[in-house]
């Protein structure tokens, strides 16, 4: 393998790119639900036909929202390595800096590249609030620079899909217009899904899980949530997506629990499994395009065979 290629192998290893599904379910959940739910009560799942306001004039707008948002994922995974380089030379050699793939300052300037170019794609094309972008790029670094020394991290971790959801449903909002009940509501339970896959990821290097296995109630969050709207507003379109996801879950807690190398299997299939919460989140008021994000599963699965997802 030639020097640039294994470079630009090292640039996608250093990505993970094989969660990058994730951040366009995670996108297109958060465009459409803060545009179909603006005006919904809490916990209330809109009309759509009434409410609707999705249309082919958005396609453009969403494709920024992607590009800005994968770039500012990629930043955030390659700073990681670039915080975490002491560590991975002890534990980690076979990582890109460690190995000598790549040198440590190119590593600090792909990452940034990275996070400036993402931010600065949303900002401008896809006119996002700064407030929520400010503390998506800011939550990304703390989660990097900390998330080896303070247990905590895991909740950084989760604030970062949360602030990634506000900053897209923020996107070219008309005056007078917010964050619709439905991103806060579906935000708030992948904070939990997140910081629980963090909690468990912990042990992949041990082999070992906590005592108590509280982390594995928060994998649930999602499966709760679109229980609740599937039973109580009787939206039974995203049922077969609730089981799908239900299935998951437990089947990556059954993984986890056989510790050793299975909880890297189990956090992986959790990782794949962001998509699917996307789909039955998007599902529950648009069934088609709902549909269409389970599509994304398998994506993450197949890219995790070339690239790892931690």
């Amino acid at each position: 393998m030639s020097s640039i290629a294994q470079k630009l192998d090292a640039v996608l290893t250093l990505g993970r790119i094989s969660n990058l599904p994730t951040v366009w379910t995670n996108c297109l959940a958060a465009f459409l639900l803060n545009r179909i739910g603006q005006y919904s009560p809490i916990f209330t799942l809109p009309d759509t036909v009434r409410e609707g306001c999705w249309g082919p004039e958005d396609a453009s707008l969403l494709g920024w929202i992607i590009l800005g948002a994968s770039l500012i994922y990629v930043a955030g995974t390659t700073l990681n390595d670039a915080f975490d380089v002491e560590f991975d030379r002890k534990h980690n050699p076979e990582r890109p800096i460690p190995s000598g793939v790549m040198k440590t300052w190119e590593v600090w300037f792909v990452g940034f590249a990275e996070l400036i170019g993402g931010a600065a794609i949303l900002f401008y094309y896809a006119k996002v609030s700064p407030v929520y972008l400010v503390l998506l790029c800011l939550t990304i670094l703390a989660y990097d620079a900390v998330h080896k020394k303070w247990s905590g991290s895991l909740w950084l971790m989760g604030a970062c899909r949360l602030f990634l959801w506000w900053t897209v449903a923020s996107a070219s909002l008309d005056a007078g217009e917010k964050l619709s009940n439905l991103v806060y509501v579906w935000s708030i339970t992948l904070l939990l899904y997140i910081a629980g896959i963090t909690f468990v990821a912990k042990g992949e290097a041990t082999g070992k899980l906590p005592k108590i296995p509280w982390p594995f109630f928060l994998l649930f969050a999602p499966v709760l949530m679109g229980l609740f709207f599937c039973l109580y507003e009787n939206h039974l379109a995203g049922l077969p997506v609730l089981l799908a996801l239900y299935w998951g879950v437990r089947k990556g807690v059954l993984h986890a629990q056989k510790k050793g190398p299975n909880i890297g299997k189990g956090v992986g299939l959790w990782l794949a499994l962001i998509t699917v919460g996307d789909a039955l989140a998007i599902a529950l008021v648009l069934p088609v395009w709902g549909y269409l994000c389970l599509l994304a599963f398998p994506l993450c699965l197949w890219t995790q065979k070339r690239f790892a997802a931690t």
